[in-house]
């Protein structure tokens, strides 16, 4: 019993000793992870937007954060044994700020920066086993890239959420080309109409004034369109969602932007619009008066030459609205926003301005 009592005595520290030290390991290892990678949104809708991220090497319990603007308190959901998930329920037109976060670790992947798109009336085919739309083709003239477009038969598709198929365009300028073809599933062309709209201004609605291709009933099967994209001083603001252009192709004389009709199709593409060289168009009275300070910037920029409340919004590299509101004595704190290249468009009273600001 003596021995017994002996031999434990001596192995409680060495037990103890080897406890404490894979506790030890085990938080060396955690502390180890680093945050979540490559955090991308896809598939994104009018009120969703797909999450996903690389694996943190051991971990298997994240939560992704969001918010609308990059400002107010954080929405949250855990996600466990998964490095995706969907966020529904959000607002249309509605630039949102998300972070994926490591768990055990608590390492923050940063900021990502996306918009909803907006929403758009729907039109759709009833039937497509007569003709449909097989390519559609955007040939900017900046120097842009080529969009083309490839396609089999269907009601309707939204390509918007296909980066493959994202049309971009330099504000103000011309001879910025379309072209649509169409197949007839009997190999015979029966007279048909193209339209093409791009909603220029982001209301919502593709009006007259943004109409890009207005063929009447045809049986040629590539109809073609040369046309001007206006300039920054005639659209006012770009959309902080990106806009649509719209094409449909029918057998109806008279096609409406919206509803459904008999036979054809229609397609929808995102379209990006960009200003000079990701410069921006400005009045001659602002020219070389306001500037802003530090610039690259981490926490403030400081905004000189403008009233102590203007009205500013900030915009990706791609065109996409980061954030807007107005300068609190010519300052915006800008630390939410992820590092990168944005744009700050000032607007005071009448004049309008937009700088290259660099968040580091």
């Amino acid at each position: 019993m003596r021995k017994n009592l002996l031999y434990l005595f001596l192995l409680l520290p060495v037990m103890t000793h080897l406890q404490a030290k894979t506790v030890a390991d085990k938080i060396c290892v955690e502390k180890s992870f680093t945050a979540p990678t490559n955090v991308a949104v896809s598939n994104i809708s009018t009120s969703a937007g797909k999450v996903t991220w690389d694996p943190v090497p051991g971990s298997t319990d994240y939560m992704i954060r969001y918010r609308p603007g990059g400002v107010g308190a954080w929405a949250s959901i855990q996600v466990i044994n998964n490095t995706q998930y969907t966020l529904a329920g959000l607002q249309s037109c509605t630039a949102y700020e998300v972070q994926v976060i490591d768990v055990i670790s608590g390492g923050n992947s940063g900021s990502v920066i996306f918009s909803t798109y907006l929403n758009y009336c729907t039109a759709a085919s009833s039937d497509t086993s007569v003709m449909h739309i097989s390519n559609v083709t955007v040939i900017p003239s900046a120097g842009l890239p080529q969009m083309i477009s490839n396609s089999g038969a269907s009601n309707y598709t939204d390509y918007r959420s296909d980066p493959t198929r994202q049309i971009q365009f330099e504000l103000g300028t011309a001879n910025n080309k379309l072209s649509v073809s169409q197949t007839w599933s009997a190999g015979v062309p029966t007279p048909a109409a193209v339209r093409a709209w791009i909603d220029f201004n982001g209301n919502g609605i593709f009006e007259s004034s943004e109409a890009l291709l207005l063929t009447n009933l045809s049986t040629t099967s590539t109809v073609t369109s040369t046309f001007n994209i206006p300039a920054l001083s005639v659209i006012s603001t770009i959309s902080p969602c990106g806009v649509t252009m719209r094409v449909i192709s029918s057998q109806t004389v008279s096609i409406p932007s919206c509803g459904t009709f008999m036979y054809g199709e229609v397609e929808d593409y995102g379209v990006i619009l960009k200003s000079h060289t990701l410069a921006v168009e400005e009045t001659a009275a602002f020219k070389e008066i306001i500037t802003i300070s530090p610039n690259p910037a981490s926490d403030v920029v400081h905004i000189s030459g403008v009233s102590s409340q203007a009205d500013f919004e900030i915009f990706t590299a791609a065109g996409q609205k980061a954030m807007e509101g107005k300068t609190s004595d010519g300052t915006i704190r800008i630390s939410h926003l992820a590092k990168g290249v944005y744009f700050i468009q000032i607007k005071n009273k009448e004049n309008l301005k937009r700088l290259k600001l660099i968040k580091k």
